[in-house]
């Protein structure tokens, strides 16, 4: 560095006010060599930015650092990166960061309900009963036909599914659509944006459906299917066939003694796929035995989470061998339940991470009021968020579900 020094001089006091002293010249001199010598933000190398992307677990962090200029922005759209934490979608359109809370606003249309989502998909269900998905990011919509909702006005479950990759979604795309009434019984349709067609299910209500391994699986209260779909580009697609794989211990009211208070419980089914395997999340929740009727869904609790594996090999009606860890993996629980790698996403390993998914029409309980972070070592539960949002009841629409963004070429707000 260039050593610049001068030695005070002390103006006539006549034109003092005219003169800067030695100092301030000096200083202005250094800070006008730093200016103009110190690197930029924008010279940081490609590789360090990438390092630091890859540190961020906060979807929203990482789109801020691609805002600081054009490079970084460069850099955070090519480098390949771990998959951040999951947000919650909300009732109004927002979306929420865990474990901060903080929300995210991007624009969703007023008279939609979010259903969940495929990859960056959002499934939304508008008044009419139409169902759609939209790319939050894009903007992009792909149309799903009327009949793919046969049950607009009284449905209180939709799961959709795809069977092409979420990057690959087209108006040629092969979609499954699950609904199922306040009446407990479900139809699934097979339907692509141009033709569908509805198949009532005769065993009933569904719990949830899942592709996995090339196939489709259907889950009920104590049998597993696999459906065997017909489909070309010219006509519709169809269900040729509807086969039982797998028993199970059937999902019934229950009484359980839980901290010297008595309880009436159920399990709660769910599907996840994980490396081509397929598992089945159950999830004890109950609520108090002395409650009224009408109080009970909206003090509903969860206490505790079992995993099962599918075991085809196993010489038994019922194939579900039980685990008891996740290993390093972090298991999100929802209407779209997935697998995350803890390590690689900043979420805590062999932990299940769930929210308040009962769909029942309480239009003014907290969406939050059953939600935490389910530790499989030790039976914890521990809250999902450090601070809860305040969310304004927007009538019935669902309840908060999981969204796993990945593009960074967003902009929030």
């Amino acid at each position: 560095m260039w050593a610049i020094n001068f030695h005070r001089v002390t103006p006539h006091p006549k034109h003092r006010h005219f003169a800067p002293t030695t100092t301030a010249i000096s200083i202005s001199i250094d800070w006008f060599w730093r200016r103009r010598h110190c690197p930029s933000w924008t010279d940081l190398h490609p590789e360090l930015v990438g390092l630091v992307l890859r540190r961020l677990p906060s979807f929203a962090d990482r789109v801020r650092l691609g805002a600081v200029c054009r490079s970084w922005r460069r850099v955070a759209r090519q480098e390949p990166l771990p998959p951040p934490l999951p947000w919650l979608t909300l009732l109004d359109g927002s979306f929420i960061s865990i474990p901060s809370g903080e929300i995210h606003r991007m624009h969703v249309p007023n008279d939609v309900f979010i259903h969940g989502s495929v990859g960056q998909w959002l499934l939304l269900r508008r008044l009419s009963g139409k169902l759609e998905l939209m790319n939050p990011f894009s903007k992009n919509v792909i149309k799903l036909p009327k009949s793919a909702n046969p049950c607009p006005t009284n449905s209180i479950l939709y799961k959709l599914v795809s069977l092409s990759t979420p990057q690959d979604l087209s108006l040629n795309s092969l979609f499954v659509v699950l609904t199922t009434s306040m009446v407990f019984k479900s139809v699934i349709s097979i339907c692509r944006p141009s033709a569908s067609i509805a198949f009532r299910v005769p065993d009933g209500e569904i719990r949830d459906i899942i592709f996995c391994d090339g196939k489709l699986y259907a889950l009920s209260s104590n049998k597993l299917f696999v459906l065997e779909i017909g489909s070309s580009y010219q006509g519709k697609p169809s269900i040729s066939s509807m086969k039982c794989v797998s028993y199970s211990v059937k999902n019934v009211m229950i009484d359980r003694s839980i901290d010297d208070k008595s309880y009436h419980c159920v399990y709660w089914s769910y599907l996840a796929e994980y490396n081509g395997k397929l598992f089945q999340v159950r999830r004890l929740v109950g609520f108090l035995s002395t409650l009224p009727t009408k109080d009970r869904i909206k003090n509903t609790r969860t206490f505790s989470f079992e995993i099962l594996e599918l075991d085809m090999t196993i010489n038994s009606p019922n194939k579900w061998r039980r685990l008891d860890t996740l290993g390093d993996q972090a298991l999100f629980v929802g209407t779209n339940t997935k697998f995350l790698p803890a390590s690689e996403c900043g979420a805590q390993k062999d932990c299940i991470y769930f929210v308040c998914d009962d769909e029942h029409g309480i239009w003014d309980a907290d969406l939050f009021r059953d939600s935490g972070v389910f530790n499989m070592r030790n039976g914890t539960i521990t809250p999902l968020l450090l601070d809860k949002p305040f969310v304004r009841p927007r009538g019935y629409g669902g309840c908060p579900t999981w969204f796993f963004p990945t593009a960074l070429y967003s902009s929030i707000v």
